[in-house]
């Protein structure tokens, strides 16, 4: 018989547990004390302690707030077999990115969920969300997931992608490490434990992300040039293309390069990998020393660029790591020449 496992629940806030108030908005409300009662299957699948690490909006989420439930795992690492997160929806790819990068050589789940309708309310998604993360919490899974409408999705690789449907997330470019029905259904893709765990708690926000369209101004982007941004995030066209003929772009990659700045170039398209040399204005950005950014989401890319200018001496270091992936967030690429 299978010894029954330790699984820490760590609350944090979001549309989870809030509840309407005199008939408005829905507002920001506590499950400490009252999960296990509302929620009583929990205690069918494993022993589950409930940890309350603060309470807000996902959309106020700092870095702040990652170090701290970061410190929180870590601390309790030796104490639980899993962990689940109780996150808002809006910025759980970011929060699940950043730890899977704060914690390196992870030998345990740690699973973020949460809802688009609350608990509280007859009709929702909070409950299934709930009790399918805590069943995935004692799979030996050692990694940072989200578990959302019956999928298990490396978190680092899912974005959101619904306001009002239940199925809020997809992974455009990686499959699910898990589809949760009848039976549970694993991926082979889920990553080995390599190394020790390592906590790594510093971040660095000098990052921006900028989406071209027609019309924008490369000249009205020339201060960034000036600015405190480390690095700058141009979400191109297609795979990976910036305007290199009218409202030249190429000038401007090659002034942020001059003042030591980072330049990626994403690509607008959710499914697919940038390639930089396919077309003549990625090529010219290239030429002019941005840098692609394979297949990894726009949440991932943001904060991992700021882990790394967080955790390393320099830019080209900072280059280099980008273009590998840390925790199966991208597929590697190499550095174009």
């Amino acid at each position: 018989m299978n010894q029954r496992k330790n699984i820490l629940i760590i609350l944090t806030g979001g549309t989870f547990g809030m509840q309407p108030v005199d008939g408005k908005a829905l507002q920001l409300s506590t499950l400490e004390g009252k999960l296990s009662d509302m929620v009583p299957e929990l205690n069918d699948i494993a022993n589950t302690t409930i940890k309350s690490a603060f309470l807000i909006d996902s959309s106020d989420i700092q870095p702040d707030h990652w170090v701290q439930l970061a410190e929180i795992i870590a601390k309790e690492l030796d104490n639980y077999d899993g962990f689940v997160i109780i996150h808002g929806t809006d910025t759980m790819a970011f929060t699940a990115s950043a730890l899977s990068f704060m914690l390196s050589g992870l030998s345990k789940p740690v699973i973020l969920t949460g809802s688009q309708k609350p608990l509280r309310e007859v009709r929702n998604d909070a409950r299934s969300n709930l009790i399918n993360a805590v069943i995935m919490a004692t799979y030996q899974i050692p990694e940072v997931c989200i578990c959302f409408n019956n999928k298990l999705y490396r978190g680092n690789r899912a974005k959101k992608v619904s306001i009002n449907d239940f199925d809020a997330y997809v992974s455009p470019n990686f499959e699910a490490l898990a589809e949760i029905g009848i039976q549970i259904n694993l991926s082979d893709q889920i990553i080995e434990p390599r190394g020790m765990f390592q906590l790594r708690k510093q971040f660095d926000t000098a990052v921006t992300s900028i989406p071209l369209f027609p019309g924008i101004k490369a000249s009205d982007l020339l201060f960034l040039s000036k600015s405190a941004i480390k690095a700058v995030i141009f979400e191109g066209y297609g795979a990976g293309n910036l305007p290199s003929k009218e409202n030249n772009f190429i000038p401007i990659v090659e002034e942020l390069v001059r003042q030591d700045k980072i330049v990626v170039i994403k690509s607008q398209c959710i499914r697919g990998a940038v390639d930089l040399t396919l077309y003549e204005g990625g090529r010219k950005a290239l030429d002019a020393g941005a840098i692609g950014s394979s297949d990894i989401t726009r949440d991932a890319a943001i904060v991992k660029l700021m882990f790394l200018l967080g955790n390393l001496e320099n830019q080209s270091q900072v280059k280099e790591y980008f273009l590998k992936p840390l925790a199966g967030e991208m597929n590697e690429q190499r550095m174009e020449l």
